[in-house]
């Protein structure tokens, strides 16, 4: 098997597993918003209420983590 298809492997297996940890993740922090906030999860209004949240989250996040790259990449 050549190098470029084995590394497009290791990626493609890579980021199947980031979806299950991800879906894993998602499963947990929504039964946390279930016991923290008194509206049922089931409404439009908590599940909009925890789609802002989780992507506010993520993109906190993601700017950490791009600026720590940046700053290794600096030095």
């Amino acid at each position: 098997m050549s190098k470029k298809i084995m590394e497009q492997i290791i990626t493609l297996f890579t980021a199947g597993f980031g979806v299950i940890a991800a879906l894993a993740w998602n499963e947990a922090v929504q039964s946390l918003f279930d016991r923290w906030f008194l509206f049922p999860s089931d409404t439009v209004k908590a599940k909009f209420f925890y789609a802002i949240t989780v992507t506010i989250i993520a993109v906190l996040i993601t700017s950490l983590f791009a600026g720590l790259r940046q700053k290794q990449d600096d030095e």
